[in-house]
């Protein structure tokens, strides 16, 4: 499938239309410029974390039973009475766009801006342990999926083999497999390894579904940083007009940029959004023309530091932290040449 139709299969319900991210400081490398851009997200995202401790979630399963409604037969089929040694210890419950506020509270717009369909989620307990909830997100693609993951997950933490990515500290595990992301945690760090075979097992009898999302291919590959990858349906960098940005860290020599490329529904929205870009930075400083792709710009702002950006098509491609020398150029050149090849 064509990463345009992918896409346009998986668009997000609503995108997150949050504040204004606090500035980052000033000279700050082009990750933490990206990082500090997305602290929309990362909010709601620490929300998320906060909201899914050990006693939050059986408040929040007891509340599911009666307003959550049934899970459909698939969610009842993986997430069983019985899973080797654990014990389901209370119903299935599930949770649609409309009330998943009711579970996860403020990280609902979140999580639904990436094009989340259903939850179901339950609780096991193995022998006279600690609870161990399990939440199976079904974001309707892969894409969707591996792109909850990356926003979510600690993959700088510890990289688990589970699922077809997957990542963990102490006795929380998180992994996306085909169209699902699931996280299975504990609020005792002496279950990791009990929990980690519980996540396995619930991964296997997932059925496969799509791989790793053909958007990745629009990224170049040599130097790109190890699963720096990410996507961000909205807002990125905190700007309204910027969507469907995937993105990479990459390093070259001792120097670290993030390349990123934006998917719009045509050119002339493409060129709308980086005219926009364009007189954002203006503000502060003059830009200058960059001779790449269908019409570009090179600028600086103390914020985010030295940008790229250019047009190709109906895709809006750049860097963050550019500068100006041989690596850095040929990285947006091999952007601007994937860019061209992709309908």
């Amino acid at each position: 499938m064509r990463w345009r139709d992918q896409q346009e299969s998986a668009t997000p319900i609503d995108p997150v239309r949050g504040g204004s991210p606090d500035p980052p400081r000033k000279n700050c490398p082009a990750a933490a410029i990206e990082r500090t851009h997305a602290a929309g997200q990362e909010t709601r995202r620490a929300k998320w974390h906060c909201n899914t401790g050990p006693v939050s979630i059986l408040a929040a399963i007891l509340l599911a039973a009666a307003v959550g409604g049934c899970a459909g037969s698939s969610g009842d089929q993986l997430l069983a009475p019985a899973r080797g040694e654990w014990k389901r210890t209370g119903p299935v419950s599930a949770y649609r766009a409309e009330n998943l506020h009711e579970y996860i509270d403020g990280a609902a717009p979140f999580v639904i801006s990436f094009g989340f369909k259903a939850l179901t989620t339950t609780s096991y307990r193995r022998a006279a342990e600690p609870e161990t909830t399990v939440d199976v997100y079904d974001m309707g693609s892969a894409a969707n999926a591996f792109a909850l993951f990356r926003s979510n997950a600690n993959v700088e933490a510890e990289p688990l083999d589970v699922g077809t990515e997957g990542a963990g500290a102490d006795a929380r595990i998180e992994f996306w497999k085909g169209p699902r992301y699931v996280l299975v945690s504990n609020p005792s760090a002496g279950e990791r390894e009990k929990v980690l075979a519980l996540a396995r097992e619930l991964a296997e009898a997932l059925e496969p579904g799509e791989g790793w999302p053909a958007y990745l291919e629009l990224l170049p590959a040599a130097g790109r940083v190890a699963r720096s990858e990410k996507f961000m349906p909205a807002d990125y960098l905190g700007q309204p007009f910027l969507k469907r940005a995937v993105s990479a860290r990459y390093k070259f020599g001792s120097r670290e940029a993030a390349v990123f490329a934006c998917r719009f529904d045509s050119p002339e929205e493409a060129g709308k959004a980086l005219a926009a870009l364009q007189a954002y930075l203006q503000k502060r400083k003059d830009t200058k023309p960059l001779t790449l792709g269908e019409g570009g710009f090179l600028g600086e702002d103390p914020d985010l530091g030295g940008l790229a950006a250019f047009r190709r098509g109906h895709f809006l491609g750049g860097m963050l932290g550019y500068a100006e020398d041989p690596a850095a150029n040929a990285l947006l050149a091999d952007l601007d040449k994937r860019l061209s090849a992709t309908r």
